[in-house]
């Protein structure tokens, strides 16, 4: 997790500074290069609000990004973002400077023909990232401040529960793809589930799962992985290089095989 060096003044909606004209941000320039810059803060328009980031997950999405140059620079990445509200925009009501929120970078219309199938990365509205640090917007977490856009203010931003530090809030964004991903698929009880790698993704699926009480069987090559995997719900956690992945599923599924596969692998 990326922390944000500098903390609001209360976590109940007390009074904050003025944003500063300039803040420094994370910017990726081309060629797989970062840069720490000044840049200009972003000012919030009509219906808009801007956020003081506190903390900021990376993505493995956004190093692909950076490492294989897959998007023209310059950017700002970073889209698990948790702080707190600096500035409103005009029409805004819900929110107010003090204010502890999560923001998502891209939400779907919910009303359109892929919305309605569920399948919401079709949606034109969510293709549309909605929250910038400058720039082209693509997140913008890696900055002091993000300014999120009007559709995004509406359904796409969420208060902090009191007692809730700004790293754990960070969480909502991967923990919301991964239950997205279990409510579509639904497991039942009686199911035997496999979840193929324990990094934090894939041990999101198996603390998922667990709550949908099914059989849990998960694979990964590090130990410590395998060991967190038991705590958080996995029945069966093995070592595909060692362990006899096929037996046991066979054995458990009596020949039939797993009910469902959940792949959370990094590969290149």
């Amino acid at each position: 997790m990326l922390t944000a060096n500098f903390e609001a003044s209360d976590s109940s909606g007390g009074a904050l500074d003025a944003p500063p004209r300039s803040m420094r941000a994370a910017v990726y320039r081309g060629d797989s290069r970062i840069s720490v810059d000044s840049v200009e803060t972003p000012e919030p328009g009509e219906g808009e609000i801007l956020i003081r980031v506190q903390a900021c997950g990376v993505c493995h999405t956004d190093l692909k990004k950076i490492e294989y140059n897959l998007l023209p620079p310059p950017r700002i990445y970073g889209h698990e973002t948790a702080g707190v509200v600096a500035r409103v925009g005009s029409r805004v009501s819900r929110y107010k400077p003090g204010d502890r929120v999560i923001v998502f970078h891209h939400i779907p219309c919910g009303t359109c023909f892929y919305c309605l199938r569920k399948l919401y990365a079709q949606c034109p509205v969510y293709k549309r990232v909605g929250v910038t640090a400058g720039f082209e917007p693509a997140g913008g977490g890696f900055a002091q401040y993000v300014k999120a856009m009007d559709w995004i203010v509406e359904r796409g931003v969420e208060k902090i529960p009191d007692g809730v530090p700004f790293e754990v809030a960070a969480f909502v964004e991967p923990v919301n793809t991964c239950l997205k991903a279990v409510e579509q698929c639904d497991p039942q009880p009686d199911d035997v589930v496999l979840v193929q790698g324990q990094g934090p993704i894939g041990l999101l699926f198996t603390m998922l799962l667990a709550l949908r009480g099914c059989t849990i069987i998960t694979t990964d090559t590090i130990a410590s992985r395998l060991e967190l995997s038991r705590r958080c719900g996995a029945h069966f956690a093995l070592d595909p290089r060692s362990d006899d992945l096929s037996r046991t599923i066979s054995r458990l599924t009596e020949t039939r095989g797993c009910d469902m596969v959940f792949v959370a692998t990094a590969a290149k």
